[in-house]
């Protein structure tokens, strides 16, 4: 059985329809979720703005991107969970969509991105090897060289049932080689208007619950040690 999964990484991408962002207009939506949402920085970019939050120290990253195009949102080691995630979310929007015109999200991509740690084996590389793909060492001789087993991508495509796609990555982490990178990011295609705004928190939910319900549950059946 995996560990308990650590959330390291939260992003929301939300397409929406090319919008003109005047600088006046920009600055509104700043000075709100700075007081609302937490955020501290303003820069403006290329047909929009970024606004965000660094810690002084580390790595921790609370970014909110607006372009012509898209709202892109991302919570980078800051400890948020996805819950106080998707209400950030629906707070900014609830002041971006009114501001800045736009009058509907097209396109969502959610993705969560966690880490958890095999108990069977010594590091991720060996988990993968030796009980995810079943490769002897001898089986490695061919390649003439140490070989390190990094990943590999499970596809989801949308069903009648599940009109969502998932697409999922799992690697040996590289800030840690005894734990796994896990990540998932949905697509969803269904519009969404500013009156059913708290869908964009239930679609970052169905990507985490995924991971959580189904996922690492799989990758759970093969930490266990056959030879043991």
């Amino acid at each position: 059985m995996l560990s308990e999964t650590r959330t390291i990484s939260l992003l929301t991408e939300l397409i929406h329809l090319p919008a003109n962002h005047s600088a006046e207009k920009l600055r509104e939506v700043y000075n709100e979720v700075c007081r609302t949402c937490g955020y501290e920085n303003f820069l403006r970019v290329q047909g929009g703005a970024r606004i965000e939050r660094k810690e002084p120290e580390g790595d921790a990253l609370s970014q909110l991107t607006l372009l012509t195009d898209r709202i892109q949102f991302t919570e980078d080691h800051t400890g948020i969970s996805v819950d106080q995630f998707g209400k950030k979310i629906v707070a900014v929007l609830s002041t971006a969509l009114p501001s800045l015109g736009i009058p509907l999200i097209l396109i969502q991509q959610a993705t969560i991105r966690l880490t958890a740690t095999p108990n069977s084996f010594r590091n991720a590389s060996e988990y993968l090897a030796r009980s995810v793909f079943k490769i002897r060492p001898e089986d490695f001789e061919p390649l003439g060289r140490p070989t390190t087993v990094f990943g590999f991508r499970l596809v989801f495509p949308p069903t009648s049932q599940h009109p969502h796609n998932f697409n999922v990555r799992v690697e040996s982490y590289v800030r840690d080689g005894r734990s796994l990178y896990i990540e998932n990011v949905g697509t969803f295609k269904a519009p969404i208007q500013p009156a059913t705004i708290t869908e964009v928190e239930k679609n970052l939910e169905r990507t985490a619950d995924f991971v959580a319900e189904h996922v690492v549950k799989f990758l759970s059946i093969f930490d266990r040690r056959e030879d043991a």
